[in-house]
Order: C-alpha cells, then structure tokens, then sequence
C-alpha cells in the first residue's frame, strides 16, 4: 500500500479521535449552577426544636439537577455538616429543601455568612461549586444568639420543666401547673429570669392580677442562688381550635426574657414528651373535646 492510501485509510480514524476529544471536552465539570437553579436557606417550626436548617434547592431550568452531595459550613457554625442521604433529583419546576442538623454556634465568630458546597449532575455534565446561599429571612444571626444566650445561661444554672403537671381549681375550674427549677451550676455569673410568656397553645395567667397575659413578671435572680430555684406557671388554654394541638410544633416551648452576662434576650424551655402529651390531654379535656 502506498504511503498516499494508508494515509487515506487512516483518516477517518483520525476524524473519529477528534470527534471524542471534542466531545469530552464538552462533559467538563461545570464550575457554576446551571441556569435557573438557585440555593437559599431557612429555617421552620419544626426545624428550630431540633437545631435544624433546611438548604432549599430551586430548579427552574428545563432539565433534572440532581444533587450528587450536599454540605453546609459557615464562620459561625462549624464544622461543616453533610447531606448523607445524596443522591437526590431536584426535578424541573420544582424545589427540594435538604434538611440538616445545624452545629452549635461558634459565640467568638465575627461572621454569619454560610457557605454550601455542591455537588450535582445535569444530563451527563458534572459541576463542583460553592457558594454563598442567600439567608431567605435573616435567621442566622438570631439563631447564633440564641445559641450563645443559652451558652451563657447553661454556665449559671440549667433551666427545666417538671415531669408532670400538677393541677388546682381556679374558680371552680380545673387549671394546670407547671413547674420549673432553675438549678445554679457553682460556678456563679450573672443570670436573671426576668420574666416568661405563654404559648400559642397554654396562656399563663397572672397569679398577682388573675389576669391570662402574654408576659408573667419572675424577676428572679439565679446567679445568686446556691440552691435550686422552683417556680410555677399556671396555665389554661389560649385557644380551643382542635387543630392548635393536631399542627401544634411550639405549643409547649416557654419563652423566658433572660439577662446575663452577655445579653438580655429569650430563651426557650421545653417539656418532656410525657408532660407534652399530658398538656394536650388538659388542652382537650378544658376545651371540651374529650
């Protein structure tokens, strides 16, 4: 074969190898989101109980993103933490909220700003991006002092409800009670619970004015104290609308205004699961459904 046909019969193989090359050259990981996929973050109801944050996916493209790994970092609250249940398909037209354990926050950082890390896939092309996700309505920094307002309290005294509810008759009507100690740690520092408010679920009532209220005056000073410090509440249903209790996330978390040495601000005490279910049964018992 003359040197003229072996380089014709060679041609087309050379064709094809450059057709490859081109073609990979076209997979080559994407170094941003595609077009009309865009990343926020929140935090819901039933997010807060648990120190959960939820990293919303949006895909208003015209194609699958499938998220092949998903983390969630920030000076704030570090280490970073991952999505473990990858891969997840976020269709065209839809959005997928990833939901993760939020670490404590980091009280000596200087900044809030939350950076996620993607992993995804479109079609048979592959990206790797990190970016800075917008805070869809500013929680972060309020999530981070109350992490650190509850820092400065475990330091003086731990805070907690009573294993079960104790009732009396106010005007002829069975009321509940709820206990609550504040227990001093030793190790002294400034803590005052200034006051406490009801729930969407149970009103405290006022026992110096008979009055349902949203706030209740304490004004007790626990950063004094050597000794436990018991207090009550004294609580009757804010609403009867059965589904307060079907949909309830909040309805038995109290919100306590706290000073301490950092700040004044809130704080929220929960019940056990038993005292939980013992409020909705008096709830339901009150207002008639049982």
């Amino acid at each position: 074969m003359t040197a003229a046909l072996v380089a014709i019969a060679l041609l087309p193989a050379t064709l094809s190898l450059g057709a490859c090359t081109a073609t990979d050259a076209t997979a080559k990981d994407l170094t941003a989101l595609p077009e009309g996929v865009t990343v926020d973050i929140y935090q819901n109801r039933i997010d807060y109980a648990e120190h959960k944050i939820e990293v919303a996916v949006a895909n208003d493209s015209r194609h699958s993103f499938e998220v092949r790994s998903l983390s969630f970092s920030s000076p704030r609250f570090h280490p970073a933490v991952d999505y473990e249940r990858a891969p997840s398909t976020v269709r065209a037209g839809t959005s997928t909220d990833f939901r993760l354990l939020l670490p404590l926050a980091d009280c000596h950082a200087t900044s809030d700003t939350p950076t996620v890390v993607i992993g995804f896939a479109v079609g048979d092309r592959t990206g790797h991006v990190s970016l800075s996700p917008k805070d869809r309505i500013g929680q972060l920094p309020t999530i981070a002092a109350e992490d650190c307002r509850g820092d400065a309290v475990a330091a003086v005294a731990t805070i907690s409800a009573a294993q079960a509810v104790r009732y009396t008759s106010v005007g002829g009507v069975k009321t509940a009670i709820l206990d609550f100690t504040a227990t001093p740690t030793g190790a002294g520092g400034l803590l005052t619970l200034d006051d406490v408010r009801g729930t969407v679920l149970l009103g405290a009532l006022n026992p110096a004015t008979g009055v349902v209220g949203d706030t209740v005056p304490l004004g007790i000073d626990v950063g004094d104290a050597t000794q436990p410090v018991t207090f009550s509440l004294t609580l009757v249903p804010a609403r009867c609308d059965p589904h307060v209790v079907l949909e309830d996330k909040r309805g038995t978390f109290f919100t306590f205004t706290v000073t301490t040495s950092l700040d004044t601000g809130r704080i929220f005490v929960g019940v056990s699961d038993d005292v939980r279910i013992e409020l909705y049964d008096y709830v339901g018992e009150r207002c008639g459904w049982t």
